[in-house]
């Protein structure tokens, strides 16, 4: 896989959507739907609209509790993971619904199983 500046752009913005995310979550103590909504329409405002997407699907990364995913640097591998995921399914769920929350959840999932690994 050749990483051009686009796909650069796509995982940068998902670590940021997913360390964001689950910062304002976790440690400001707002919440996960508030955190996921705030990242969501901060990328909104600030992003071209496929970028903003990458963020607020990475968003719901960071929606995780801390029993899944425990602190900022687990956050960061979790975003390099779902920046990864939405590179190479962009072709593969292309017009279907529920992309975002698929890839996110398997992010998750494979996160925690890394983490696993570890522990």
């Amino acid at each position: 896989m050749k990483f051009d500046k686009n796909k650069i752009k796509i995982i940068i913005c998902a670590i940021a959507g997913t360390t964001l995310s689950w910062f304002i979550n976790h440690e400001i103590g707002f919440g996960a739907i508030v955190a996921s909504g705030l990242v969501g329409v901060i990328a909104a405002i600030l992003l071209p609209a496929s970028l903003a997407g990458t963020a607020y699907t990475a968003s719901f990364v960071g929606m995780s509790s801390t029993s899944i995913i425990p602190s900022l640097g687990a956050a960061l591998l979790a975003g390099l993971i779902v920046g990864i995921m939405i590179i190479f399914t962009t072709e593969i769920y292309a017009g279907i619904g529920g992309k975002g929350g698929t890839t996110a959840a398997l992010s998750t999932i494979i996160t925690k199983i890394i983490l696993g690994l570890f522990s």
